[in-house]
């Protein structure tokens, strides 16, 4: 739902925006001025931003944003940040930020991170820089893209290889690398739980048990495989990969989730996602080519990987895992829905279970048998 201007937000809009003008000097230095004090309010699922534009020397333009986590339904500022529980993670995603930029900033002139500001616990804003970019689903969804333009595929192309250069930085640099032998009892666990809510939205018990079946056989098949562990993004999806097309081509990281999991449920998700965007899963999965999914795939494990050092079992495996994951965000919205968005899920239903027990199916029979990536 979009923003919906309340007059109790007149005050939390007043406040930000003060807080902005006190502290220009201190993060621009002296000639950056507000462009404006009526800030823009955008909408996302999970947050509103408010976007300060600044007027500076030399005409150099930047934008600040005031990002604050909301609820879908919610449209006041009011509303999200009357709600505490919201915001509990909030001060942990600052430090999350921070740790980036400290991290990234210098290090390596492709590479970046957004410059965070300030946190502001009264309405539990934080404070960034704008970095001028577009996600890794606006540069798939472009039409020059999808219709196979030589520059706009190669642009991807870039922003894939350097999505799995940041992710590998992240794993092994800003945290520590360690391998954990016969890693099938966490895999098993972790696909019980993924099958026990998709049973719950309202699944058939039998085809329930034919994919844990499938999971168990494929699972033990790597039970000589060492796993690497560390701390991982946590959501590691194209919305969360921004890239600007410089003359240094910089990509950065953002919406980090910290968790202690194996190197592969970032790397997976990121290999899947534009396969589950609704307009490939509804155009059954003709909107991206083949071709354009190979390169996107192969440049990001290129990104990562060394030469040599692609376990092809265990990144199918793990895709088949986060396919099951991301179904049941579908199944559960699906068992959720009423009045109109039921009769229309009535119909995409049946192609949502195709495409995602298709999807799964292939990657689970790709794990030791061709060991090619699909």
């Amino acid at each position: 739902m979009k923003y919906r201007y309340d007059v109790k937000d007149k005050a939390i809009i007043e406040s930000i925006t003060q807080e902005i003008v006190d502290h220009l000097p201190e993060w621009y230095g002296k000639g950056h001025t507000l462009a404006s004090t009526s800030p823009v309010i955008l909408s996302y699922v999970s947050c509103f931003m408010l976007r300060f534009r600044l007027n500076g020397p030399n005409r150099a333009s930047k934008a600040i944003l005031v990002k604050i986590r909301r609820k879908y339904d919610m449209q006041t500022l009011y509303q999200a940040v009357e709600n505490k529980d919201l915001h509990i993670k909030i001060p942990a995603e600052y430090q999350d930020l921070l740790a980036l930029h400290n991290f990234f900033n210098d290090r390596d002139k492709h590479l970046s991170a957004i410059r965070p500001l300030q946190y502001l616990p009264k309405y539990f804003a934080i404070f960034m820089e704008e970095f001028t970019s577009q996600t890794l689903r606006e540069l798939l969804l472009d039409r020059k893209t999808i219709l196979g333009n030589k520059e706009r595929v190669h642009n991807l192309a870039e922003a894939a290889f350097l999505t799995g250069r940041i992710i590998k930085m992240f794993h092994s640099q800003m945290h520590t690398y360690h391998e954990i032998e016969d890693p099938t009892g966490p895999i098993i666990e972790e696909v019980n739980l993924l099958l026990n809510r998709l049973q719950s939205a309202n699944r058939k018990p039998d085809s329930i048990a034919t994919l844990l079946s499938q999971f168990l056989e494929k699972i033990d098949a790597i039970r000589d495989k060492k796993i690497i562990y560390t701390n991982i993004h946590g959501d590691m999806s194209c919305d969360n990969i921004l890239y600007a097309k410089t003359d240094s081509n910089r990509l950065c990281m953002i919406d980090v989730k910290t968790k202690h999991a194996a190197i592969y449920s970032d790397i997976s998700l990121i290999l899947i996602h534009p396969t589950i965007f609704r307009q490939q899963i509804f155009t059954f999965n003709l909107l991206f080519s083949k071709k354009l999914i190979r390169i996107y795939q192969e440049q990001i494990l290129k990104g990562y990987f060394n030469i040599g050092e692609v376990d092809q079992d265990l990144i199918n495996l793990f895709c088949a895992i986060k396919m099951l994951d991301k179904w049941i965000l579908y199944e559960e919205s699906i068992s959720r829905a009423k009045g109109k968005k039921k009769a229309v899920y009535f119909f995409a239903a049946p192609v949502i279970r195709l495409h995602f027990s298709q999807g799964i199916t292939n990657y689970l029979s790709n794990v030791k048998a061709t060991g090619k990536l699909h």
